[in-house]
């Protein structure tokens, strides 16, 4: 199968990253097309809108559907319910063209993205064998109050 330049671009752009980086970078695109988003609203651009809040939504979405529940126990669990609730919100954004409510969900992502670049993946790798230690790094990111 052949790829076009920009599919090329986009593997080369993730190829060699950890999961840790990919989860951020899913934080930070959704994060810019809210960001976007609300500019089409604010200059009247109804389909631009949409478009980018459909974007937002795919992001979070692909988050939530790649949670790994029973590995992740508590923890993917709190992810779950606070992308359920981050999801819920862009479908009200989409019907209400509040751009408060995007601000609040650009405030949330940026405080996960905050929490996940702010993990020493090396101490992770490390306490491996500590689970509580992992456990505790995690419980940092997820304790956001929505």
């Amino acid at each position: 199968m052949i790829q076009t330049p920009v599919a090329t671009y986009q593997k080369e752009q993730t190829d060699g990253l950890n999961q840790r980086d990919l989860i951020v970078m899913c934080y930070k695109g959704a994060i810019k097309y809210l960001q976007d988003a609300k500019c089409e609203c604010e200059k009247g651009d109804r389909e631009a809108f949409c478009e980018l809040l459909e974007k937002a939504h795919r992001v979070v979405f692909y988050l939530y559907t790649t949670l790994e529940m029973e590995q992740g126990g508590e923890i993917a669990e709190k992810l779950a319910n606070l992308y359920a609730y981050i999801i819920s919100q862009i479908y009200i954004v989409n019907a209400t063209r509040r751009t408060e409510t995007i601000d609040d969900i650009i405030k949330l992502l940026t405080t996960l993205q905050d929490g996940w670049e702010g993990l020493d993946l090396s101490a992770m790798v490390a306490g491996a064998a500590e689970p509580r230690l992992q456990t505790a790094m995690l419980q940092k990111i997820v304790s956001v109050e929505v």
